[in-house]
């Protein structure tokens, strides 16, 4: 009996060296790569992962379990900064910002008692947009290593979730927009540069964006002072057939005689005029336009002027923010004059 329960120990340790053995063959290190092309200034990508509490709209976890609470004890933007959760394991995680490179990349690292993993965010330039590189790497508790070969399909799929909710922040970050109706205010006249331009309603961003620096180059090789923000006049606005003749403007000081024959000076005139504030991408602007008349058709004391052009003044663009809902567009309706007492009445 006692032959045979030796002979069962043996057993049991040579099983236990075996298993030990099989243990420590196993690879102890792990790295997993996801990667994604996202249409979007580099700034914008770097600013939603950098910034801590942006990770409360698009971590993959939160997903999954929207129990999940972050608990940011202070500043979120910084080298150091960092944020803590209990995940769905009931484990508590700790993610911090290691080392921020701007608009380039981010090194993180997120640690739980018995664990650390390295986060390394690669943001790099395209045509269209940036490739956003996403890679984990870290190292398994030796009871854990079983699970070497298998963290690629273990956090991948989560990693390329996360990578498509970072996308669908930051778009949804850059098409906020918001329309302000202000007070119509009393404009004097200018004089302005211009070039006319017509086409397909919904091709008036495209063509805008050709127009316009022609009518700025031009002012800027003859030495002509400008007054003032660039703006559009819309000399008719077609919706029923979908076209628009606009013209491109560069305010002057004064009345300047011009060269070229496809650039013209021309004088607003002066009066009345409902000032609107956008705020947003330009590709919403309609919204605007829409709310200004409508706010105007509920006010019998406003009548809009159709012998003077309603026109659009570009005060923040894309050479200021590459982020559309940065983008800050005044929109001026000409209005009949009345009594200016009843105009200012919102």
């Amino acid at each position: 009996m006692l032959k045979k329960i030796k002979y069962f120990l043996l057993l049991i340790f040579l099983a236990g060296v075996m298993i030990f053995g099989y243990f420590i063959s196993l690879d102890n290190q792990f790295k997993v790569v996801r990667q994604r092309q996202i249409n979007a200034p580099a700034n914008l990508v770097f600013r939603q992962i950098a910034d801590l509490k942006n990770w409360d709209k698009w971590a993959p976890w939160k997903e999954k379990d929207s129990t999940i609470q972050f608990e940011y004890p202070g500043s979120t933007n910084k080298e150091g900064d960092y944020f803590r959760f209990t995940d769905n394991r009931g484990k508590r995680q700790k993610l911090t910002n290691l080392t921020l490179t701007e608009d380039t990349m981010i090194v993180q690292s997120l640690a739980s008692n018995d664990q650390i993993q390295e986060f390394v965010w690669k943001i790099i330039p395209q045509k269209n947009g940036v490739k956003v590189i996403w890679t984990i790497e870290g190292e398994l508790p030796f009871w854990q290593r079983i699970y070497s070969r298998q963290m690629e399909d273990m956090i991948g799929p989560t990693m390329t979730r996360g990578l498509e909710l970072i996308e669908k922040n930051v778009h949804q970050d850059m098409n906020k927009h918001k329309t302000t109706i202000l007070k119509s205010v009393d404009l004097s006249s200018t004089y302005y540069l211009y070039k006319t331009a017509g086409c397909k309603i919904d091709s008036i961003g495209k063509k805008m964006d050709k127009t316009l620096p022609e009518v700025l180059l031009y002012a800027i090789n003859h030495k002509i002072e400008m007054n003032g923000k660039p703006f559009v006049i819309y000399n008719k606005y077609d919706e029923e057939n979908n076209a628009v003749i606009f013209s491109t403007c560069v305010p002057t000081k004064e009345k300047t005689v011009v060269t070229d024959a496809d650039i013209l000076t021309g004088e607003t005139p002066g009066g009345h005029y409902l000032k609107i504030k956008y705020q947003g991408n330009y590709k919403f602007i309609r919204e605007a336009w829409n709310l200004a008349y409508a706010y105007i058709n509920s006010r019998d004391y406003m009548m809009i002027d159709d012998k003077r052009k309603t026109f659009e003044v570009y005060a923040v663009g894309h050479t200021k923010s590459l982020n559309p809902a940065d983008w800050i567009t005044y929109i001026y309706i000409p209005l009949i004059e009345v009594d200016k007492e009843l105009m200012n009445i919102q």
